[in-house]
C-alpha cells in the first residue's frame, strides 16, 4: 500500500510539475511580443490612413510571416457597439482609405501568433477622429460686399471657402454679424449652426455636418417677433432649456424635443435691453447672467430656465464696482474658465465719454441657490490703439485682455491694467480676435484684411498664446475670406 501511495503521489508530482511547465511556457509567450502604442490621429474622410506598429519581441527576432493581423474600429460614443465593428485590413502596415463617416473611433489591432493561437494587442486603444470638411474646425463668418460668407478650417488644415453657398447656391444672407454652433449633452433637439445677419431673415439654421439649409431664424419663433435680430444664445450640456438674445429681449425654448423646437414668447422681467453677449454657466453652477444695456447693470436668471424671472443682484456687494449701477456700455464680454467652472466674468465697457474701463468678476451661487456675484477689479484701459479698439478676446487660461486695432493685437492685464505686450501680426487691418475657447485653448484666431469687404481679401491667422500674454504665429491661411466679423469652434 505504501508503495501504491508513493506511486500516485508521484503521479500528481508529475502532473503539478507539467502543468506549472506549461504555465511558464504560456506566461513567456504571452509576454514575449509587445506592441508600442499608438498615437490617437485625426484624418480626412476619402484620404488614407497609415500606421505602421512597433512591435519587439523577447529574443530580437521578430518573423512577421508567423503572425496573422486584424485592423477595426467602431464608434466610441453615441450608436457605437464593440460588437459592431468596421473591418480594415488584414495586413501587418494598416494603409486604407478611410470611408467611415465623419465621428470618434476607438482603433483596435489584433496580432494572433498562427502556431500558438495567442493573441496580442497594444496595451493602450488608439482613438481615430475623423472629419470632412465641416465637420470639425474653426468656421469663419465674414463680410464679402455686404453678404454673409463662411470659411472653414477644418482640425487638418483644409480650408473650404464660400461653404454654405458651395453647399446651398445661395448666400445666407446680408450684413453678417455672429455665427454659433448649438447643441447640448442630453438634449432631443437637432444640433444647429445659426449665422446670423442683420436682415429680414434673421440669419439660416444650418447642419452642422453639411453646411445643408433648414430653415431661416425667423422661423424658429412660435410668434415671430417684429425684429428678428439674434445676438447671441445660451445653452448648456445638462439641461433641457435653451434661450436666444433677438435683439435685446430673451427668447426661451426647450430643447428635450426631437428636431428644431421653437422659442416662446419672450421673458418677462426687469430688464430693458440685454447686451449681445453670452454669460451662461457650466453645469457647476446652473445660472445665467446678462447685462442690461438699458438700465446699465449685472441681472441674473434661474437655471436651468425653468422659469421666466429675471432676477436683481443683492445691493450689498463690495468691490471695485458697483454691478448693480455700472453706468457704462458693454461693448465685450463673457465668461471664460474651463467647461465645468466657467465663473471668471470679463467685460470692456464704454462711459459717455468715450473712454474704455476692463471689469473682471466671478460668479456662483451660494448653498441656497442664490446668485454670487463677485465685483472684483476695474481698470481703465488708456494704452495706444484702446479707445480706437473694436475687437476684444481673452484666453481661459489668463487673466489678460487682448484687443484689435490697426494691425496690432495689444495685451493688458485685468489685474493692473499694465500694457504686457503688442504684436503686429502682418497682412492688413485687425479685423476680429477670438481665442479659441473649444478646441485649442492656447489658440488665437485673427482676422485681417485690408478693409474692402471684396472677396478674397482677407486672410485668418492662428496665434499661439504664451502664459506672459505674448503671442506667436503658427498657421496663416491667405485670402480665404473677406472681412471677419466672427468665429466659431465646431466639435
Amino acid at each position: 500500500m505504501k508503495r501504491i501511495y508513493c506511486l500516485l503521489g508521484f503521479i500528481v508530482c508529475a502532473f503539478y510539475a507539467c502543468l506549472e511547465d506549461k504555465g511558464n511556457d504560456v506566461y513567456r509567450e504571452l509576454n514575449d511580443v509587445t506592441i508600442e502604442r499608438m498615437k490617437d490621429t485625426t484624418v480626412e474622410q476619402f484620404t488614407h490612413l497609415q500606421i505602421t506598429p512597433e512591435i519587439a519581441v523577447s529574443d530580437g527576432d521578430f518573423n512577421p510571416e508567423n503572425y496573422t493581423y486584424l485592423w477595426h474600429m467602431y464608434i466610441t460614443y453615441g450608436s457605437g457597439n464593440p460588437t459592431k465593428s468596421d473591418t480594415l485590413s488584414f495586413e501587418k502596415d494598416l494603409d486604407v482609405e478611410v470611408t467611415s463617416i465623419p465621428e470618434e473611433y476607438t482603433l483596435v489591432f489584433e496580432m494572433t501568433d498562427k502556431k500558438t493561437g495567442i493573441q496580442y494587442v497594444p496595451d493602450r486603444l488608439t482613438q481615430v477622429t475623423v472629419v470632412n470638411s465641416y465637420s470639425k474646425g474653426m468656421m469663419a463668418l465674414s463680410n464679402v460686399n455686404g453678404e454673409a460668407n463662411v470659411t472653414f478650417v477644418n482640425v487638418v488644415g483644409s480650408v473650404v471657402e464660400d461653404a454654405y453657398q458651395k453647399v446651398n447656391g445661395e448666400v445666407a444672407g446680408k450684413k453678417p454679424t455672429g455665427v454659433r454652433y448649438i447643441t447640448s449633452m442630453i438634449a432631443g433637439a437637432e444640433k444647429m449652426v445659426v449665422i446670423m445677419t442683420d436682415d429680414e431673415r434673421g440669419g439660416v439654421v444650418v447642419k452642422p455636418l453639411d453646411m445643408s439649409y433648414v430653415m431661416d431664424f425667423k422661423d424658429m419663433f412660435y410668434f415671430q417677433p417684429e425684429i428678428v435680430k439674434p445676438q447671441s444664445f445660451g445653452t448648456h450640456s445638462v439641461t433641457l432649456y435653451e434661450y436666444v438674445n433677438n435683439n435685446g429681449l430673451l427668447y426661451r425654448r426647450e430643447n428635450r424635443a426631437n428636431g428644431y423646437p421653437k422659442y416662446g414668447v419672450a421673458v418677462k422681467g426687469d430688464y430693458e435691453k440685454i447686451a449681445p453677449f453670452d454669460f451662461f454657466f457650466s453645469m457647476v453652477n446652473y445660472r445665467a447672467y446678462f447685462y442690461d444695456q438699458g438700465k446699465e447693470r449685472f441681472i441674473s436668471m434661474k437655471c436651468p430656465l425653468q422659469w421666466d424671472e429675471i432676477i436683481t443682484l443683492p445691493d450689498d456687494l463690495t468691490g471695485e464696482f458697483n454691478p448693480n449701477s455700472v453706468g457704462m456700455q458693454m461693448v465685450w464680454g463673457g465668461l471664460f474658465g474651463n467647461e465645468y467652472s466657467m465663473s471668471s466674468g470679463r467685460a470692456v465697457m464704454v462711459d459717455d465719454s468715450g473712454e474704455h474701463y476692463m471689469l473682471s468678476f466671478e460668479v456662483g451661487k451660494d448653498k441656497d441657490g442664490n446668485p454670487q456675484f463677485s465685483p472684483k477689479k476695474k481698470r481703465q484701459l488708456s494704452h495706444p490703439g484702446g479707445k480706437e479698439a473694436h475687437t476684444f478676446t481673452t484666453s481661459q487660461k489668463a487673466n489678460f485682455l487682448y484687443y484689435g486695432y490697426a494691425g496690432k493685437i495689444a495685451c493688458v492685464s485685468f489685474d493692473t491694467g499694465n500694457l504686457l505686450m503688442e504684436y503686429e501680426v502682418g497682412g492688413g487691418n485687425v479685423d476680429y480676435i477670438e481665442c479659441d475657447q473649444v478646441g485649442n485653448t492656447n489658440q488665437m484666431w485673427v482676422g485681417v484684411s485690408d478693409g474692402s469687404g471684396a472677396k478674397n481679401s482677407g486672410s485668418i491667422v492662428v496665434l499661439e498664446m504664451s502664459t506672459d500674454g505674448s503671442l506667436k504665429e503658427v498657421a496663416r491661411y491667405k485670402n480665404v475670406c473677406g472681412k471677419v466679423v466672427d468665429f466659431e469652434y465646431k466639435k
